[in-house]
């Protein structure tokens, strides 16, 4: 699983240079597409400009001709004629445009936005007239007159001097849009991209045991993410040691009965006395049955992982615990040990008998062996049982989580938290050790 994260982490740390050249090209996309619309709002204006001007200049013209003026009528940069002839050859012919029409005209053809984007050749350039036309008509003397209206453009549009001007505002203003951005992108990159890369590293870092850490300014999820890591982090470590713990006390556990099981074999061959031979076999029966116990609680721990979610609730009986307790009776009796059950109220549980008896098996076992005398009690409520016992207490090594308390209990730690149950043990003054399994209430 970490190799896995650790992949897509750093598949995702080649993000900058990927950021980077897609938004340089959408910065060079986005700037021109701002300056040539920047470029050509401008003079789509111009025009739209000019021609209203002309439109708004034709009723002035026609009464200006009513009242006998003569042609051509200048007004201001416009000249009015409704004598096709009288209209200079430079302009060229000017009737084949139709009544209404108004724009700009080059060489005696309509010319279009494009015109503006697109010089001509020196040629063209010197024999061309660019003129703003408006075409109408009106009633001259009982007789229907053309006119035209006609303003050289240079006259009214903006020179060279001044479009150079407009093109080094655009760009200047395309200019700061671009360090904005590149600003906005450094922020982004920061909070975004930065976090990642950092995180590849300090997984690709030998060092176990450093943290992961992310700059101060990264997003919140970044925060969250490194968290999360160190959390995995920290659980795989603590699975780590408890299972060479586990595997410690199991060889420790398992040895002592083989240990037993041999020695036992090899005094009866000394002595071939009944009674010898008898007691001989009873300690080969314990051990072997302890051993047994052993195995079967490593075989159920790993039966019961995956099966906890579909165990039904059931009703603990005061019955199911006399019969865990009986086994344990003549290794109680042994040591001259009293077991007793204080059964007050009849809980609802969710493991099974065979899990509830490695339970409490291991947890009596381990009361009886850490007591020479005295008395074992099993108190059991609607929502803990607990085991009291008079012995030795928790020596320093068990009160350290990390060390456990021997193999039996490291079961019941591990069968506790399947089943989301609390294990403890804690010291009785002045002598003993209390070892409580609380369990949450069941649902109605």
């Amino acid at each position: 699983m970490l190799d896995s994260l650790l992949n897509r982490v750093s598949t995702a740390s080649s993000l900058p240079h990927k950021l980077m050249w897609y938004f340089s090209s959408l910065a060079i996309i986005i700037g021109l597409t701002i300056y040539l619309s920047m470029f050509g709002l401008m003079q789509w204006i111009e025009d739209a400009v000019n021609q209203q001007e002309l439109e708004t200049t034709a009723p002035y013209a026609i009464a200006s001709f009513q009242e006998g003026a003569e042609q051509p009528l200048n007004i201001l940069h416009t000249k009015a004629f409704y004598s096709p002839e009288l209209i200079p050859k430079k302009y060229g012919n000017l009737e084949k445009f139709p009544v209404g029409f108004k724009g700009e005209v080059t060489n005696s053809e309509a010319s279009e936005l494009l015109h503006e984007w697109i010089p001509f050749s020196s040629n063209q350039a010197a024999l061309s007239e660019e003129v703003f036309l408006y075409r109408g008509e009106f009633m001259l003397n009982g007789e229907l007159k053309p006119l035209f209206l006609i303003t050289p453009a240079e006259n009214v549009e903006l020179s060279d001097r001044e479009w150079n001007v407009i093109r080094l505002f655009i760009l200047c203003f395309i200019g700061v849009m671009f360090i904005l951005f590149g600003f906005v992108i450094h922020k982004l990159s920061c909070r975004l991209v930065d976090p990642v890369a950092q995180l590849s590293k300090q997984l690709k870092s030998p060092e176990s045991n450093k943290r992961f850490t992310v700059p101060e300014q990264s997003a919140t999820e970044f925060t969250e993410l490194a968290d999360s890591l160190n959390d995995y982090r920290q659980q795989n470590e603590m699975m780590i040691k408890q299972e060479q713990a586990f595997a410690r006390y199991a060889s420790h556990e398992l040895r002592t009965p083989l240990t037993v099981i041999s020695g036992a074999a090899k005094l009866q061959e000394q002595n071939n006395a009944a009674e010898f031979q008898a007691r001989q076999r009873s300690r080969i029966q314990r051990a072997a049955l302890d051993m047994q116990h052993t195995i079967d609680a490593l075989l159920n721990l790993v039966k019961q992982e995956n099966a906890t979610g579909s165990t039904p609730l059931r009703s603990l009986q005061l019955a199911e615990i006399e019969s865990i307790t009986q086994p344990l009776q003549a290794l109680a009796n042994s040591k001259e040990i009293k077991l007793s059950v204080d059964f007050k109220q009849a809980p609802v549980i969710k493991p099974t008998p065979a899990v509830l008896r490695m339970l409490l098996g291991n947890v009596i076992s381990n009361a009886i062996n850490a007591s020479d005398s005295g008395e074992i009690t099993i108190s059991v409520n609607s929502d803990e049982i607990i085991i009291t016992d008079n012995g030795r207490g928790l020596s320093a090594s068990e009160h350290d989580s990390a060390n456990g308390h021997g193999l039996g209990l490291l079961i019941v730690d591990s069968l506790c938290q399947r089943y989301q149950w609390q294990f403890s043990l804690s010291d009785i003054k002045p002598i003993g050790c209390c070892a409580r399994l609380t369990f949450p209430q069941a649902e109605s």
